[in-house]
């Protein structure tokens, strides 16, 4: 075997269909893949600016630079070392070329600088030229040639096994016992055939010696033992294969590098940007009597740039337009009849924040959900709201779980609230889930299984329905007459709790109670 051949043993796993469940050799050394191609550099933003159109002519570019190409991947290396072994017992893989490198992607182009143009005068403002396009993207970089695989000379190839019986016998002079023992069976010996010394006869290739050119049978002495070998024949054969290298993949293309976008025009007809407050927000006792005051610039979106400014400029046709500057201002006032000490409001946070919609200041008010209020119409840019009660958070979501008795339609369920909030609310629900783990006809399952759900509706004053009766901050639920074909003395039974309370604002605060335990007997 030639010293330059390379050898990598592989399992023949499901690779491919043409693998065998036999180990399988590799031929050649595997070609190296290429490198990626670099990538392109992207192009520069362009810098904003602000100017004032006085009338004289002006001339701006604010364009992105290009992105730079990206570079071509270099070629995979082809398979080397390719000599195909010479009719071994084993099938042949050529080694595999490697892939063609990835071209790299092209460089984005840069964006184009902003400019905002404080005017007076819209005539001016065809004399000033402006370019802020966004630069090209760069070029992508081609992907690169694959190597090619290592290739067979020859595809299949059979190898031919001969087999020898070897018998003995006990050695003896001819001379002095002229009748020898017989021969005794010994073993059997199977090599491969060899046809370049015998001819079209195949004898075993590694023959002890010269002395046994007997074609069908030789015999030789070792110590006390006469040996004799009969040649039997070709008594098996095996089929080989080879199959070419893989070549590697050809290198995918790099992206094209993305167009920069235009830079931003805003147009302000004014010679300043007038400074904005925005929102406001204090503790509801420092707030009450407050005059606050917000300022809100209102921002359109319009089109048809391109005939404001110079005909040379290369911009975008939308642009920014400051329409108008809104001057809005807001005042809380006390008109509940306790004060918000009494309510436990006073530390609690209001305010309100200056909004645009439909192109038109409006303002947006922050007070908590379980605040009463009235916002009263505008009366020119001023605008008054009048806190007329609430309570603090804290108190809602203050239900606990005060009994569970009965069995059958007995059943009961007592919740205190300790908020004791129901005539500040404008409807309390609670949704009870009832599960056991035994049937009503007694099969006991692993697990609680629901078996039936109420909804106990409880507004504030009127009286709650499905037979619930509240007691100043008790809860009395009536279960078992919805659940009794359940409750049986000695199952084990769930309560699962959903408990939602409405704000008169109409936010919504949910809380979860659950309990498990035996009914009764």
């Amino acid at each position: 075997m030639r010293k330059s051949l390379v050898w990598i043993t592989l399992l023949a796993i499901a690779i491919d269909p043409w693998a065998s469940a036999i180990a399988q050799n590799v031929f050649g050394q595997a070609g190296q893949n290429g490198l990626q191609g670099r990538d392109g550099r992207d192009g520069r933003d362009a810098q904003s600016i602000r100017v004032i159109g006085d009338g004289k002519p002006m001339t701006y570019d604010l364009s992105g630079t290009d992105g730079e190409d990206g570079e071509d991947g270099n070629a995979g290396r082809s398979a080397s070392s390719c000599e195909q072994p010479l009719r071994p017992e084993y099938s042949l893989i050529g080694a595999s070329g490697g892939n063609g490198g990835n071209g790299g992607n092209g460089g984005r182009g840069g964006n184009g600088g902003n400019a905002t143009i404080l005017f007076t005068d819209l005539a001016n403002l065809r004399q000033i030229e402006i370019r802020n396009a966004g630069g090209r993207g760069g070029r992508n970089g081609r992907g690169a040639n694959a190597g090619i695989g290592c290739s067979c000379q020859e595809a299949q190839w059979q190898i031919n096994y001969c087999t020898w019986q070897i018998d003995r016998r006990p050695w003896v002079d001819p001379k002095t016992n002229p009748q020898p023992p017989n021969w005794q069976y010994y073993s059997r010996e199977t090599q491969i055939c060899d046809t370049s010394r015998w001819g079209k006869q195949s004898i075993p290739r590694n023959i002890y010696g010269s002395d046994y050119d007997n074609e069908y049978a030789r015999e030789y002495r070792r110590g006390d033992w006469l040996y004799r070998r009969t040649y039997k024949g070709i008594t098996s054969t095996n089929s080989y294969s080879c199959r070419n290298g893989n070549n590697g993949r050809t290198g995918a293309d790099g992206n094209l590098g993305a167009q920069g976008s235009y830079g931003r025009i805003t147009l302000v007809p004014r010679l300043d940007i007038p400074a904005e407050i925005l929102s406001d927000r204090a503790l509801l006792s420092s707030a009450i009597g407050k005059q606050v005051p917000l300022i809100k610039n209102i921002w359109v979106e319009r089109s048809g740039l391109s005939r404001l400014l110079h005909p040379s400029s290369n911009v975008s046709d939308r642009y920014t337009y400051l329409k108008d500057t809104a001057k809005l201002f807001y005042r809380f006032e006390w008109a509940a009849s306790e004060s918000p000490v009494a309510l436990g409001i006073d530390r609690l946070e209001i305010g309100a924040d200056a909004i645009v919609r439909n192109e038109t200041a409006e303002i947006d008010y922050q007070i908590p959900n379980t605040v009463e209020y009235q916002i009263l119409p505008m009366t020119g840019q001023n605008q008054v709201v009048k806190i007329t009660g609430g309570f603090h958070p804290d108190r809602l979501s203050s239900f606990q779980l005060q009994t569970v008795s009965g069995s059958g339609t007995d059943g009961q369920i007592t919740l205190s609230d300790r908020g004791n909030i129901r005539e500040l609310l404008k409807e309390t629900n609670i949704n009870v889930q009832c599960l056991t783990k035994e049937s009503a006809t007694g099969v006991v399952s692993d697990n609680y299984v629901s078996r039936r759900n109420i909804i106990f509706k409880i507004p504030p004053k009127l009286p709650a329905n499905n037979g619930a009766i509240v007691a100043g901050t008790n809860y009395s639920l009536p279960i078992g007459r919805f659940c009794s074909p359940w409750l049986r003395p000695n199952y084990q039974a769930a309560y699962q709790i959903a408990i939602s309370q409405v704000t008169k604002s109409g936010a919504v605060y949910t809380q979860n109670l659950e309990t498990q335990f035996v009914v009764n007997p």
